[in-house]
């Protein structure tokens, strides 16, 4: 059974619930996805002016890219530093 958008956005805010640097990313990823997605789906209907799914994609990318190169301070974790690496940003203290 595939989940609606609220079961999915409910599912997300539950299980990746706190403060930390891991579940920050999951959650910017998971709600700037949604977030294109909405806007690519207004810009077809409504304008008329579709965009390929690349640069939708790039459009998620690049918005969490900056998002995440905002963060400071996070603790440096073995983990906290792999998702750092996989989005080429450098920002919390090794």
């Amino acid at each position: 059974m595939t989940k609606g958008w609220e079961e999915w956005i409910r599912w997300a805010t539950v299980t990746w619930h706190g403060k930390s640097f891991i579940n920050f990313s999951r959650k910017l990823g998971f709600f700037a996805t949604v977030y294109y997605i909405w806007q690519e789906r207004n810009a077809r209907i409504f304008a008329g002016m579709p965009r390929t799914p690349n640069l939708v994609f790039d459009q998620i990318e690049c918005i969490i890219h900056e998002k995440l190169d905002l963060i400071r301070n996070g603790l440096p974790t073995d983990e906290n530093k792999r998702i750092q690496s996989a989005w080429w940003v450098n920002n919390i203290d090794s």
